[in-house]
Formats: C-alpha cells, sequence, structure tokens
C-alpha cells in the first residue's frame, strides 16, 4: 500500500525537522526576483493514481497532496515545533480529562459554493465522517468515542468524547478532519471523490477533471483566512494547481528538468543526488509517524505464529539500507520516525540478529530444506510480500528478501499495479504488506493496529494491545502518553505485530521559476503561498 495519512504528522520528540534546501525556501520567499505570474498555474506531477479526492474518505499520500489544498482545518500543526495553532477556530479549551473540546470560530470565513464556515457546519462535517464509517478509515480513528458535536451559536462548537482523546486536538488539524460546505455533504460518497466538492480552501476543485489522470484546480479570488503559518494573506498567488498522474519515476523527474512539470511531488532516493549543482530545489522533511513497516497478516498460515514473526524481524540487517535510501532518510530505531511526539529509542529490539532468527525458527518447528528454505509439515517458510509495483523502494525489499534467505526465509516479492494491489490488501490475500502512516500524534497506533482500525493485521479478537494503544489517547499529561506510547511499541515489536524498516522522508522537487512552496507538518507540500516567475 502506498504510504498514508491513515498516515498517514510528525513523530519525534516534538517535530518534523527541515532539510537545509527546506530552510533556504523559507528565508528567500519574501525576497525579490522575477516578477511573480498571479494567473500562472503550477503543475504538480504525482506517483500515484487518485482515486477519491475527498479529504474524508482520502487516506493516501497524493490525493491528499490534492485534497489540503481544497479545504482548510479547525487548526494547524507547526512542522518546526509541532505546536498547534488555530485556523479556523481561533481558539479553543479542553477540559482536564479531554473529553470536552469547546472551539470558537474565526468569522467571514466561507466555502466555495458561497456558504458561511459556521459551528452547524462544523458539526455536520464531523458527523459526516462518523457516518462514513470504514470509507473514512483516517476519519474513525480520530473520531473514536465520539459522543457530541453541538453548535451553542454560529460560532461555538462543542465537541463530546465517551473516553479521553487527548490525540483529537492535533487530529483537527489534518485534512481529513477539513472542512467540506452542508451541501457538499449531502451528495453521495462516490460522488464527492472526484467532482462537485466545494471546501473552504484557498483552491476549488475543476469539475471537468478526470480522475486517475489530473486534478485541475483553479484558484479562489475571494479567500482571506489563511492559517497564521502562511506567509501572506488573501487569494493564493497563482492562477491554480494541476496535478497530473505520473507513476514513472524517470519521467516524472524528466518533466522537472525540462521544465514540462513544476513539481515533482515524490522524487526517488536515486535521484536526490541529481538536483546538486542544479537550480532545482529539493524540499526533504522527515515524515512524522508509523515508519515504513511490514505489517503481517496474522491470519496467514505461515504468520500466525507471533516466533516467526518476530524471527523475521531479527533476520533484517537494517543498517545496510543506507545506501538504498535518501541523505534524509534513515533504517528505523522504533515504530515511530525520530520526529514523532513520544519517540523511544528501541534499537535494541530491532537489531540483526540472525542466531536469535534461527533459533526462534527452529523452536517453531522450521527445519532447513535442500535449498536452503524453511519446512514443516511439507510447508514451505514462503512469504508474500504484496505492494505496488510504484513503490519507490523495491530495492530495499529485494535486499531483505536476499537477507531472509540466509534464515531460510523465502520472501516472495509480489508487485501489483495499483488496482490489484488494493484488491489483494481489501482481500487479505497476502502475508505482508508494506504501510507507513503519516501523523504527529503517537496517536497514530490506533489507525493500524487495534481490531476495528484499518487493521491490515486482520486480527479479530481485541485484548491487551488495544488496551495499551488506547490509553495512549487517554491523557494530556506527557509523561504518561511517554509510558503508554512505550508500552504500546513494546508490545507490538515483541509480538512480531509490526516490523519497522526505515524512516521515509518527503522529498518534492521544485523548478527554479517557482518560489514559496512549503512542507506541512505531515510533510505534504502547500501551494498557498507558491509563485511562478514570468
Amino acid at each position: 500500500m502506498p504510504r498514508t495519512d491513515l498516515r498517514r504528522v510528525s513523530r519525534r520528540s516534538g517535530v518534523s525537522s527541515l532539510s537545509s534546501a527546506l530552510i533556504a525556501m523559507a528565508a528567500l520567499a519574501g525576497c525579490s526576483g522575477s516578477p511573480a505570474d498571479a494567473d500562472r498555474t503550477v503543475t504538480v506531477d504525482l506517483a500515484e493514481s487518485v482515486a477519491c479526492v475527498d479529504p474524508h474518505q482520502a487516506p493516501q499520500t497524493s490525493a491528499l497532496n490534492v485534497a489540503r489544498q481544497l479545504v482548510d482545518s479547525l487548526t494547524d500543526q507547526d512542522p518546526r515545533t509541532g505546536k498547534i495553532v488555530g485556523w479556523i477556530a481561533s481558539r479553543w479549551t479542553v477540559n482536564s480529562d479531554a473529553t470536552r473540546f469547546v472551539f470558537t470560530l474565526r468569522s467571514g470565513a466561507t466555502f466555495s459554493d458561497g456558504t458561511p464556515v459556521n459551528a452547524a457546519a462544523v458539526v455536520a462535517n464531523l458527523k459526516d465522517i462518523t457516518a462514513l464509517g470504514a470509507k473514512s478509515p483516517l476519519g474513525i480513528s480520530y473520531l473514536a468515542n465520539l459522543r457530541s458535536a453541538v453548535a451553542s451559536d454560529s460560532r461555538t462548537v462543542t465537541v463530546e468524547f465517551s473516553k479521553p482523546s487527548a490525540q483529537f486536538l492535533q487530529a483537527t488539524s489534518t485534512p481529513t478532519l477539513g472542512l467540506l460546505s452542508p451541501a457538499t455533504l449531502k451528495r453521495s460518497s462516490a460522488r464527492r471523490c472526484t467532482r462537485e466538492l466545494a471546501g473552504s480552501g484557498p483552491f476549488t476543485l475543476d469539475t471537468t477533471t478526470t480522475a486517475d489522470k489530473s486534478f485541475v484546480l483553479k484558484t479562489r479570488r475571494d479567500y482571506a483566512w489563511p492559517t497564521p503559518l502562511a506567509r501572506h494573506t488573501g487569494a493564493a498567488r497563482v492562477g491554480g494547481v494541476t496535478f497530473r498522474i505520473v507513476p514513472t519515476a524517470q519521467v516524472r523527474h524528466g518533466n522537472l528538468v525540462s521544465g514540462q512539470a513544476d513539481v515533482d511531488a515524490q522524487v526517488q532516493p536515486q535521484d536526490v543526488d541529481s538536483f546538486t549543482g542544479t537550480k532545482l530545489t529539493l524540499l526533504s522533511q522527515v515524515r512524522p509517524g508509523l515508519v515504513y513497516t511490514f505489517l503481517p497478516n496474522e491470519t496467514s498460515a505461515v504468520l500466525s505464529d507471533p516466533a516467526v514473526r518476530v524471527a523475521i524481524s531479527r533476520g533484517i540487517d537494517r543498517s545496510a539500507f543506507a545506501p538504498l535510501l535518501s541523505r534524509a532518510e534513515k533504517p528505523a530505531t522504533s515504530l515511530f520516525a525520530t520526529s514523532t511526539p513520544q519517540y523511544s529509542d528501541r534499537s535494541a529490539q530491532l537489531s540483526y540478529d540472525r542466531a536469535k532468527a534461527t533459533e526462534l525458527l527452529d523452536k517453531a518447528g522450521w527445519v532447513p530444506g535442500g535449498d536452503g528454505i524453511r519446512q514443516r509439515a511439507g510447508r514451505a517458510l514462503r512469504v508474500r510480500l504484496v505492494y505496488a509495483s510504484t513503490d519507490p523502494y523495491s530495492s530495499v525489499y529485494q535486499l531483505i528478501a536476499q537477507q531472509l534467505r540466509k534464515i531460510g526465509v523465502d520472501l516472495a516479492l509480489t508487485p501489483l499495479d495499483d488496482a490489484a494491489n488494493n484488491a489483494r490488501q481489501a482481500g487479505g490475500d497476502y502475508d505482508l504488506v508494506s504501510w507507513a502512516v503519516t501523523r504527529g500524534d503517537p496517536s497514530v497506533l490506533s489507525t493500524v493496529f487495534p481490531v476495528g482500525s484499518a487493521n491490515p493485521l486482520r486480527r479479530t479478537t481485541p485484548g491487551k494491545l488495544e488496551q495499551s494503544i488506547s490509553a495512549v489517547g487517554e491523557t494530556l499529561d506527557t509523561a504518561r502518553r511517554q509510558r503508554a506510547a512505550d508500552a504500546s511499541v513494546d508490545l507490538i515489536l515483541d509480538g512480531g505485530h509490526g516490523i519497522p524498516l526505515f524512516e521515509q522522508a518527503a522529498s518534492v522537487g521544485v523548478a527554479d521559476t517557482v518560489k514559496g512552496i512549503r512542507l506541512d507538518a505531515s510533510s505534504r507540500p502547500l501551494f498557498y503561498d507558491a509563485e511562478v516567475g514570468k
């Protein structure tokens, strides 16, 4: 599965790290240069197909790259500090056990269909996400245990949960909880995916757009309520943004170099060095949240045994990944990226230990076969890794397959086109999948691992893991959250419920004619401040 925001926002001890390139862009954003052309559009090449840009439904990064431009959120998150700041909500209060949140909205904001962004609209959005259920894989985790959302007047929203929800304030900064007009919410979920989607953001979706090929956004000239993290006020400085689906990395890079595209939204690790000594700009930022991780189907014949899952983890030498990653990326030292709040180093549990892996497999009854692959009761220890053929880290998977063969595990690499990959994952026809989920809060765990979540592990019976992950979101106390997050990570690693691989960085290539693009706390490019030179 492609990286998601299920993701698929900031992991480490507080905040996303900015690369020197991004810092330089921030410093230059206000400097003089070529005159900006307010009628020019920015052309952005995306790597993944996009079936739906409704932010309430879309989990994939490419889809949310589009959706973020269309909607505002109650709050925003500063990528440098991790701090939550106001946006549509000018202020808020939270009670001591994080079960009651009261938001006061700014005045004057409207949706692109002209209706006001008021308390009733906010309530309608929260209820819509709840009603979508499994169609909103990110939203249902953000709004778990929602009891009520009430508009007491036009500018005041009170949100209450049946259990403490310390993660909710950060969730209000995400595009998943972005605001759509009440009229939009009345349309079918399918209809909202590719057309007639009115948000409160600085751009509108052109209704002539064609799904999976391109999405054309136009600038709202009446927009005047940006996040305080923006660098200007008023309408966006470009005429619009065109997102094109270009799966082939070489083609995207060639488009950027030749001027056929202004932005490559997913620069491949092997192309990062090619930016050195050119006029192109590379924006790099480590993605917070769940690192790239193998997630096992715990109902599969070979991976139902935790000993086998842990053996696979200990049979992987993560230090060998370095040559295959970009400069901003590094082998995992935990389930969380180092930029995620409540990150703790778990390198010892992820260290390469071939002897330990062999011992675990021996005790589990898997004996070496004549071809080096272990067997038990006539079955080879063959593990199917299902992933998209456009996955930029296939070379890492190939290396892992070589490493695991040394302990007698046959990692069968199964790259598929997007449609086939999605179908296989939805149907549970895999042993392993590779996911990364971006979010700047340790409650990102609740999106993936518990029964009732996205649950690629296919677990059916809740237990200690669910209780531990739930505790992460039940307190605002930093020390208690740290202990709960540590306990949850330990349960996941010790049980082989997740096999962390490496931290992923967003690497966005930008043409020299474009200035002002910045990355948000989820490492997603924002085009509101963008300018295109004539």
